[in-house]
């Protein structure tokens, strides 16, 4: 039986903001600057014709990443023999580490340089490990295909956010979009701590909530 439309609808805005803050765009801006040469002078044109570039090809990479780990979640967990409570908590827990680490950081850390549109900026700055879970247990939960829309929606407003990065860049600076990144850690432990005692409810170790 289909979910009603507004049912489906909370669940498309709970899945792309959960994976919004998880991603972290805002928190790569610095290093997205730093990679197409935003400090050393370039114009407004030439600064803005890079960062699309940049910023298409990491997309592009970006929505591979999403597509394989939503609609191969399942397989995963078959092929490990991995249950969905299991890796609830599993994922839970590296979301508090990322969480943490999302606080405690001066910025995203930043690997050599190459295409640094795939590497650093897609994967591991966008889509790591906590994206990568996290997409693993929603496809669970709320399907492969659901999820799917779900981290696309995430995705569209990842790329509007680092689309025009270098204006915000110019702006508000390094700190402010720091600040927001720190912001987004703690949206990243909520979802953590919400999805951990699920699993740890669904393993009976728990006690289930009551409704009223």
């Amino acid at each position: 039986m289909p979910l009603p439309l507004e049912v489906l609808l909370k669940e498309y805005i709970s899945i792309s903001i959960s994976l919004f803050a998880i991603m972290d765009p805002l928190a790569a801006i610095p290093t997205l600057i730093s990679y197409v040469g935003g400090s050393t002078g370039l114009g407004g044109r030439d600064l803005d014709t890079l960062v699309k570039q940049a910023v298409n090809r990491a997309s592009a990479a970006i929505a591979i990443l999403l597509t394989v780990f939503s609609l191969a979640g399942e397989f995963v967990l078959l092929a490990f023999n991995i249950s969905i409570e299991s890796l609830k908590v599993a994922g839970g827990l590296l979301l508090i580490v990322l969480a943490i680490k999302m606080l405690t950081a001066k910025e995203k850390e930043e690997v050599e340089k190459g295409d640094f549109a795939v590497v650093p900026i897609a994967t591991p700055l966008i889509v790591g490990p906590g994206t990568m879970s996290t997409l693993i247990v929603y496809s669970r939960v709320y399907g492969p295909l659901t999820t799917l829309l779900g981290a696309y929606i995430a995705l569209g407003l990842t790329y509007i956010t680092l689309r025009y990065s270098y204006v915000m860049f110019r702006y508000f600076g390094t700190s402010v979009l720091q600040g927001l990144g720190k912001f987004m850690s703690i949206i990243v432990a909520s979802i953590a701590v919400e999805l951990a005692i699920s699993g740890l409810r669904d393993l009976g170790v728990l006690a289930p909530v009551l409704a009223p």
